[in-house]
């Protein structure tokens, strides 16, 4: 039990030195390292070399994660050390360094090493990313841990092991365990082994509406099975909700547009979900004739497909049912407008903006969010003083809309608009920040460097996010400042924006002013 301990310990050790921009703050996290100043490289090389051997699996973790090559050789002597942690700890290093020739030993280990389970080093394989090793992986897809197989069918896919396909088969056409099947089929979908389309039609010849058919059916798509048209259409109109999403999703894959009359035959059924799964593949496939069908049903008395039927005429941009959806937008009857709206924004005719900027700012329950969807997409700069004004209708949902819509367009205008709402709306700071930083100005550039010196977390978190995805190397200069100032959180946050501008990785204070001198 200690060396499993050990072990998490290293991991959350290694999940915590992660967290920069890619999710929320976790103050609660394990505090393996202070906050206020990570341990230089120098100094974690030494400790791989003669610290603790706690502080070595820490140093190894963060050796590789940092892509310290130098640290290698030491970590090849370490996937033999008597202490499981530290086999551990090292192969997962050596798996981030790509250091391909331990991939024979790593493999060995997971099935020689009963100290360390065996994911660990499936972990370690599947940062390594080495086809070589793929033979000594598959196997694992037979193990009695559900959790061990799915984690094997990951592997495989990441070091893109498709030189097992037919070894994979054979293990799937030999068992008898339907919850096994679940894992074949998905190995076998994912590694695009298109001579399973028999074995996997099989398998949906048992309709027990568990994640084995739904597994099914999405692996039929992803290797483009030809004769699995009549199977997965009829999956749509049955009661399992996952069977009917998966199967939606690999009619798409398949992409054959023949299927799309029987598609439509389903929007005919009672139930929402079949229909709106059918519409999915309706508007996923290139087909004008799925376009004329839909725009059959809007000139019907089939008011509850209306909106199925204008969503499929936006997605196949079916000019020829512009007007017709203009005018049903128009209508506040209309059922489900915001699908006519958004319809228009995917035609894309510059005079649907006159009709789209009347329903933005009509005030209706229908119709507005749709129409600054559009209005984005159409890139309809006329349209910035409407989307200005819809920020201030007070509903939540509209602002959203009206602040994506103003990011796509990239008016230098509205800049002044968001500034002042980023002051009165803090808890809308990533919405607005996102939009402020896709107006490539200076001024824009100002704003978002001004909300990282916010004291408001809310608020500068989403900044500095946003000055790291902006690259701008103007921001050196207030990125070393916060580098150098008394908040931790900021320390930590700029040495990440820093990394991304520069390309370089540092983690200490010390490490960047010193490498900005040697960088005039």
């Amino acid at each position: 039990m200690q060396i499993i301990q050990k072990f998490i310990i290293i991991s959350l050790f290694f999940l915590f030195s992660q967290n920069c921009f890619g999710g929320p703050s976790e103050p609660e996290a394990p505090e393996v390292l202070p906050m206020e100043e990570e341990i230089s490289t120098d100094v974690l090389l030494q400790t791989l070399e003669s610290g603790s051997n706690f502080d070595k699996g820490q140093a190894a973790i963060q050796l590789g994660n940092r892509g310290v090559s130098k640290a290698i050789p030491l970590l090849r002597q370490l996937l033999s050390d008597k202490d499981p942690g530290l086999r551990a700890g090292a192969a997962i290093a050596l798996g981030d360094l790509k250091d391909k020739v331990s991939s024979p030993k790593i493999a060995n280990l997971m099935w020689s090493d009963t100290e360390n389970p065996k994911d660990v080093y499936l972990d370690a394989l599947t940062r390594m990313q080495d086809p070589s090793v793929a033979n000594r992986i598959y196997p694992l897809l037979d193990s009695e841990n559900p959790t061990l197989r799915l984690q094997t069918v990951d592997t495989l896919v990441q070091i893109g092991a498709t030189t097992v396909g037919s070894q994979i088969l054979a293990l799937a056409t030999k068992n008898k365990d339907r919850e096994k099947d679940k894992t074949y089929a998905m190995a076998l979908g994912k590694l695009k082994v298109s001579p399973a389309e028999t074995y996997l039609l099989n398998l949906t010849k048992v309709q027990d509406e568990t994640p084995t058919l739904a597994a099914s059916y999405l692996a039929l798509g992803r290797i483009k099975a030809k004769n699995a048209n009549d199977v997965l259409i009829q999956a749509l109109t049955l009661p399992y909700d996952k069977g009917k999403e998966n199967a939606s999703l690999a009619l798409i894959e398949i992409g054959n547009p023949n299927v799309i009359p029987k598609v439509f035959s389903v929007l005919n059924v009672e139930n929402q979900e079949s229909k709106l799964y059918a519409t999915d593949v309706l508007c996923s496939i290139p087909s004008k004739e799925a376009g004329k069908l839909a725009f059959g049903i809007l000139n019907s008395n089939e008011t509850k497909n209306w909106g199925y039927a204008a969503k499929i005429i936006g997605r196949q941009k079916y000019k020829d049912g512009k007007n017709r959806l203009e005018e049903l937008l128009l209508k506040p009857n209309t059922p489900e407008r915001d699908h006519f709206a958004e319809a228009l924004g995917w035609i894309g005719d510059p005079s649907s903006v006159p009709i789209l900027r009347k329903v933005l700012l009509s005030g209706e329950k229908e119709g507005p969010y749709g129409s600054a969807w559009a209005l984005g997409v159409m890139g309809a700069k006329e349209a910035v003083p409407d989307l200005i004004l819809a920020l201030d209708k007070g509903d939540t949902k509209l602002m959203s809309y009206a602040l994506e819509a103003l990011g796509s367009i990239a008016d230098p205008s509205s800049l002044p608009k968001l500034k002042s709402l980023l002051a009165e709306r803090p808890k809308m700071a990533p919405q607005i920040l996102s939009t402020v930083a896709l107006l490539r100005t200076e001024e824009a550039r100002l704003v978002l460097e001004e909300a990282t010196r916010s004291k408001n977390a809310e608020v500068y978190r989403p900044a500095m996010e946003e000055v790291a995805k902006r690259k701008d190397k103007k921001s050196i200069p207030l990125l070393l400042d916060l580098a150098n100032g008394e908040d931790a959180e900021k320390r930590k946050l700029s040495y990440y924006a820093l990394t991304s501008i520069t390309g370089q990785k540092f983690r200490t204070a010390k490490e960047w002013n010193h490498w900005v001198k040697s960088n005039p």
